[in-house]
């Protein structure tokens, strides 16, 4: 059977396909509130177990939400470790859907015909419903190319420890594999696939200034008390305010020190970028009209990818509600998230910030951590990347190829922790990931699962590296 009779199959299963996917992104599965949660590992490990796949759920603590993992050996000659995530983001202010958030809704929207509205239908629920649905397809015709051991987390969006306990757990039996494989919704707004060598790490913290910790309130005041009574806030933005420079370059106490140069390798895949992406493109899809530092499309990307970023995620202190009240709060709380980039460390930059917090006096404010991901890097040249550039060109797409990509995945376990190349690919475009009406272009979810057809016999039929 040839991978154009394979096509074919999609096409005639799409209905059933399309049905099946709205049936499951109509189970929520909200990390962060734990919303559907249990049920979605089950649904997920369900369609492991029609798969053929030995499967299990594994929790990294008490309060985690479960891993779902699975064994799929079709004799193979080649095993890949498949990664995905089952949790989205909450829905947020439901008055700004303009569809339920779970109701799997299709409507017609210019210029890409029919939309699925969802959340999670983008990020990344939706590809990975695809993604299994045509490895099914696959065994039904007897023609599934690779063993396949599945990684589906439902804490992504936490930064949760099942995965990473489980991989270090199962890390001599899981490095057995060759390479990691992930799949999404990987067209940007011109029909182009976009791959990614690697990724960002993110440093996610929480930065706490308390009256009571200088002798001030340890409850809310009347705020004429401010002219007498120091204000935790005011500690706190004046805390902050030093972390950034003129643009907002980040200036912590050695943030540069341990920031790698680009290598050649990098270098030249910028330099291919730059014949090929438009800063203003750029723009048009975040939808803003300038950025901090405007200038070519050479500095723009390459200070996008290679270097780091100091980010306020939220504020919170005193009264936030509608109307007036005159207070002093006793507390203020930042959340703050520092993209890395090779070779920065977790713990050397929670450290530089601790340190240059005590530099300038302001030893009182407290750090509260969550679970990071360093960055992780791999080679234009590995098997598994190939496989994805080639995977796309069977279906008339030749992919931009990222040295990193910005945002930052737990792709670290891959190459760092595995020791394993790893590359993640597909057709499918949508958009509004993590905001109201997110979406994705149904026409485009068909071709996203035949392109996974592709890239798996594209690595299977390479040959195998001693």
């Amino acid at each position: 059977m040839t991978l154009t009779e394979l096509y074919g199959e999609i096409d005639r299963r799409w209905p059933k396909h399309l049905a099946e996917t709205r049936k499951i992104l109509r189970v929520p599965s909200v990390s962060m509130t734990g919303e559907g949660i249990r049920d979605a590992a089950n649904v997920f490990e369900g369609l492991l177990k029609k798969l053929g796949a030995k499967t299990g759920q594994f929790k990294g603590t008490s309060t985690s939400h479960p891993l779902v993992h699975g064994h799929l050996d079709v004799g193979a000659d080649k095993t890949v470790v498949l990664y995905g995530m089952y949790d989205v983001m909450p829905p947020g202010n439901l008055d700004e859907w303009e569809h339920p958030p779970f109701g799997a809704t299709i409507v017609k929207k210019k210029p890409f015909g029919e939309i699925l509205v969802n959340r999670g239908v983008y990020n990344s629920k939706g590809s990975l419903i695809g993604s299994l649905l045509a490895i099914q397809t696959m065994l039904d015709k007897n023609q599934m190319p690779l063993n396949v051991r599945f990684l589906i987390e439902g804490e992504e969006e936490l930064g949760g420890l099942s995965l990473p306990n489980f991989v270090h757990k199962n890390k001599k039996t899981l490095s057995k594999a060759v390479a990691g494989l992930w799949f999404d919704y990987s067209e940007n707004s011109l029909g182009v696939p976009v791959i990614c060598l690697g990724s960002k790490g993110c440093v996610y913290f929480d930065l706490i200034a308390e009256g009571r910790d200088r002798g001030g309130a340890m409850e809310e005041l009347h705020s004429s008390g401010a002219v007498l009574i120091e204000n935790p806030v005011w500690r706190l933005v004046q805390a902050i305010s030093s972390f950034m420079g003129e643009n907002q370059k980040p200036a912590i106490d050695g943030i540069w020190d341990d920031v790698a140069k680009p290598s050649v390798e990098d270098k030249g895949l910028v330099d291919t970028l730059t014949k090929i992406v438009d800063v203003e493109t750029l723009k048009k899809e975040w939808e803003v009209e300038r950025f901090k530092e405007e200038g070519s499309s050479k500095k723009v990307l390459m200070k996008y990818l290679f270097e780091p970023s100091i980010n306020i995620a939220g504020f919170s202190a005193g009264y936030e509600e509608e109307g007036a009240k005159t207070v002093l709060p006793p507390r203020a709380m930042v959340k703050m998230d520092i993209r890395t980039v090779p070779n920065m460390t977790i713990e050397g930059t929670r450290k530089k910030v601790m340190d240059h917090l005590r530099r300038r006096g302001f030893g009182d404010i407290r750090m509260r951590n969550y679970v990071d991901y360093p960055w992780s890097k791999v080679g234009l040249g590995e098997d598994i990347v190939q496989a994805c550039i080639e995977g796309m060109k069977c279906h008339g797409k030749d992919p931009e190829v990222w040295p990193l990509m910005a945002g930052s995945a737990p792709m670290y376990l891959f190459d760092q922790v595995l020791g394993m190349p790893h590359c993640g690919a597909g057709l499918g475009y949508g958009g509004k990931a993590h905001a109201p009406n997110e979406f994705a272009v149904v026409s485009k979810m068909r071709e996203f699962e035949k392109s996974v057809m592709s890239v798996m016999w594209k690595f299977a039929d390479m040959p195998r590296r001693r």
